[in-house]
């Protein structure tokens, strides 16, 4: 007689996570990091990509000031929300995060939502 109400093979995924993040460091790290993007987006969206960004690329906070003709105290304060840096750094920021850093116009013409993206040219 065959029994059809077997369970699928492995674990719960919230399982597998907490077992992975017993077993493994870079895990438990990139983890971590990633919660505090997350809460660092519902407060400053900028600085959260430009967070999570630059984790992606494994570059140090340092790298990218220096590549970026600023200083490490302003990509810190940026990366915790507490600063803006004008356009012409967070364009530089963005080259050498390999992104283009654009501005986004918006408005509501005949009912609906127009937006039109310009570059940041500085």
């Amino acid at each position: 007689m065959n029994d059809h109400s077997h369970h699928p093979v492995g674990q719960p995924a919230q399982e597998a996570e907490a077992s992975r993040a017993r077993r493994s460091r870079p895990y438990r790290n990139a983890r971590d990091e990633y919660a505090r993007i997350r809460e660092l987006r519902q407060i400053n969206p900028i600085a959260a990509h430009l967070r999570e960004r630059r984790f992606e690329l494994g570059l140090t906070q340092e790298q990218v000031a220096a590549a970026a003709d600023t200083s490490h105290t302003a990509i810190s304060r940026l990366e915790n929300g507490t600063h803006m840096p004008q356009l012409t750094t967070l364009r530089r920021i963005a080259a050498v995060l390999d992104e283009e850093l654009l501005l986004c116009f918006q408005r509501i013409e005949d009912g609906e939502l127009e937006r039109e993206f310009a570059a940041v040219l500085l």
